[in-house]
């Protein structure tokens, strides 16, 4: 997972209060993602920015959405996280970016793993 350790309880709290439609939970983790420390504030805002989209798309159900859209048998979420994961590590992207994409990867990674569970 792309989020510092510090937050990492909470960002998965986040994930699973989402995918099993819990908003106000899912709000209630992103307040408290906002208060852990992060070692870059763009980083930050990126990551959260991201975490509000996926809580957003969620709740509203639009098909258009990436999220409620996309392909989601396991070896395109695997592909997905793969990819949204090589796009924050590339080094050239502003910190903002990277934090946003780190969260898409954490988020795609999650789902993959909890369905492989279940």
């Amino acid at each position: 997972m792309n989020a510092p350790r510090a937050a990492r309880g909470v960002v998965t709290d986040f994930f699973k209060s989402v995918l099993e439609r819990r908003f106000s939970d899912a709000e209630r983790a992103i307040n408290d993602v906002r208060e852990k420390r992060f070692d870059e504030d763009e980083f930050k805002a990126g990551y959260i920015n991201a975490l509000e989209g996926i809580l957003l798309s969620v709740r509203s159900g639009d098909e258009r959405d990436f999220v409620n859209r996309a392909p989601l048998e396991a070896e395109s979420r695997e592909g997905y996280g793969r990819r949204f994961g090589e796009f924050s590590r590339e080094g050239v992207h502003a910190p903002f970016d990277v934090g946003f994409f780190s969260a898409w990867s954490d988020f795609m990674r999650y789902k993959l793993g909890t369905e492989d569970d279940g």
